[in-house]
């Protein structure tokens, strides 16, 4: 659908910024892809004169105040959203920027329970709960535009590049024996359920953990991270650069000490 304040709006600001940070700034500002594709095409057609003839004549005083209340409150917001894009291709992995725990597409998701991951370009993380009581967090990390129904069926995390983390309070203590009960008991599941596996043990930043990668009878990747208090368990398809990236980058506000 065109949107004759958005067609308005990109026709103004096309020349200053990418039009992929438009894109960004306006779905965070509501507007859909379609809507906005639709608007850039008649944003980039050229008017005729007596297009411009009408529109200029329908600027009115009071309506030119009211379209500059909002062109400007959304030109600062796209200011402030060309910003976060410039950033978040600049900045270091080791310092995420801060963002809202739900459905989000900035390049970080913080938790309500204290931990942060760094996400891949164009990805979300879309949050939930396991219980009503909510002592379990899961969290599927995707490429924007992914279909929820598809976190039911964990056979498509690999096709999809589909990761998820599930956090709960840790029923092993944060020290070495902590680790080792943690460790034996992961081998003990992957033992009785058949599978072959090979386990080894990782470090993110401060926290110890193990991965598992599972060859058979079903492929997929697990890892399980101790922290201070919680305890993270991540699921992936395989173990490529976007389960590295989204893993390695957990940090734990409770254990960075």
């Amino acid at each position: 659908m065109i949107r004759p304040d958005v067609v308005e709006y990109l026709r103004e600001n096309l020349p200053k910024f990418p039009i992929d940070a438009l894109r960004r700034q306006l779905y965070e500002e509501g507007v859909s892809d379609i809507d906005f594709e639709a608007c850039l095409e008649e944003a980039q057609r050229v008017p005729t004169a007596a297009e411009k003839k009408k529109t200029a004549a329908a600027k009115a005083p009071a309506a030119s105040n009211k379209k500059a209340k909002l062109l400007a409150g959304l030109g600062a917001a796209l200011i402030g959203g060309v910003l976060l894009y410039a950033l978040s291709q600049n900045e270091p992995a080791s310092a995420p920027k801060k963002a809202a725990p739900a459905p989000t597409g900035v390049s970080s998701y913080v938790s309500p329970r204290g931990w942060v991951v760094r996400l891949p370009q164009n990805y979300v993380a879309v949050a939930a709960y396991k219980d009503d009581a909510k002592t379990v967090e899961v969290v599927h990390f995707c490429p924007r535009g992914t279909d929820p129904t598809n976190f039911l069926d964990p056979g498509l995390f690999g096709p999809l590049e589909i990761v998820r983390v599930e956090v709960e309070r840790s029923p092993f203590p944060s020290n070495p024996t902590g680790l080792s009960e943690m460790a034996q008991t992961v081998e003990q599941r992957a033992t009785a359920r058949g599978e072959k596996y090979a386990m080894k043990m990782i470090h993110i930043a401060t926290l110890p953990g193990v991965q598992l990668n599972i060859l058979a009878p079903f492929p997929r990747v697990e890892a399980y991270v101790l922290g201070q208090r919680d305890l993270y368990f991540f699921y992936g398809g395989q173990e490529d650069d976007v389960w590295r990236g989204i893993v390695q980058s957990l940090r734990d506000a409770h254990s960075e000490n």
